[in-house]
Order: structure tokens, then sequence, then C-alpha cells
């Protein structure tokens, strides 16, 4: 989109998954900087470590886009059996990511308005499409917020992924 494009509901969409895939990109990048000991370091805050919530964030875009697909009901968090490592978190990144590009690819309008249901600890919740693709990016910046204070807490720091940032690097 051009700088004098009105951005229309899908555009805006499209664009927050574009940012969301750069704010975790970085996120990602900083996360494989730390020892360890600093990846699992628990916190009294959020999901407990820079591991934890990885792993976390990868698993809400897994589950969301498997409850706007209608494709996986039983779809659940991963573990930390299943993704010990950056690198194991790393690898299971790039499937999710398939199925958000084909799945945005093709969003249209009529699309956002649709109701799609998801079971949470046994509670089924609905809610519209377009209000499930903005869950994915928010979630992740909340999320992201608590890593920037486990990675202070570390004496580290995280890269700025503000949303001004990305688009004044896109304009460049």
């Amino acid at each position: 989109m051009s700088a004098h494009t009105v951005p229309t509901a899908v555009s805006a969409i499209r664009e927050s998954h574009d940012w969301l895939r750069w704010l975790t990109g970085r996120t990602r990048a900083a996360a494989r900087t730390l020892t360890p000991e600093e990846f699992t370091r628990e916190f009294p805050i959020g999901i407990g470590s820079v591991r934890a919530t990885l792993i976390h964030l990868l698993g809400a875009e897994r589950i969301w886009i498997a409850v706007i697909e209608e494709s996986d009901p039983a779809v659940t968090m991963p573990t930390v059996a299943e993704l010990p490592t950056m690198d194991a978190i790393d690898q299971a990144w790039p499937a999710v990511h398939a199925r958000w590009d084909a799945y945005l690819k093709r969003l249209d309008d009529r699309e956002l308005s649709r109701i799609v249901s998801r079971v949470r600890d046994g509670k089924t919740y609905s809610q519209r499409v377009a209000d499930a693709l903005m869950q994915v990016p928010t979630h992740a910046l909340y999320h992201n917020a608590q890593l920037s204070f486990m990675f202070r807490s570390m004496g580290k720091q995280l890269p700025d992924s503000s949303w001004i940032l990305w688009a004044r690097e896109r304009l460049a």
C-alpha cells in the first residue's frame, strides 16, 4: 500500500499481521542471543519465561488460524516438551506462517463478518473473524511488553518493535 492509499479493513488486517511477523522476528532474534539459563529463567510476570512466552505466542497463532479455518478443533498450545529450545521454536514457526500467509492472501471483506467459535476450558466462545484476526497481533504486543520486562531484568534489551518504526522502515 502506498503512503496515500486509504486502508480498507482487509488491508489493515494484512498490515497488522505483516507487523506481527516483523515484531516476532525481532523478538526471536533477540531471544537467540540469550544463554540457556536466561532463555528459561522464571519471572513473576506473564507466562513466566522467555521460552514459555515464545511457545505461547506460537501456540496462539497456531490455535487462532485453526479456529478461523475451522480446521482443527482439538489444536492445543504446544508444550515445553515439544519445543524445548529456541531452535525447535524457530523450526515450528514456518508451518504456522505458511497457513497464515495462505489465509490472509484470500481474505476478503465478506469473510470478516463470519462467526467462528473457539472452545477453551470447556466453554465455547463465538466471535467475528475480524475480531479473531485482530486478537493475534494485539495479543502478541501484550506479551512482547512482558518479554521486554524480562529482558530488562536480565540487563538486556529487546529491539524497538513499535508499529511506527515498522511503518517508517516500510516507507524508507
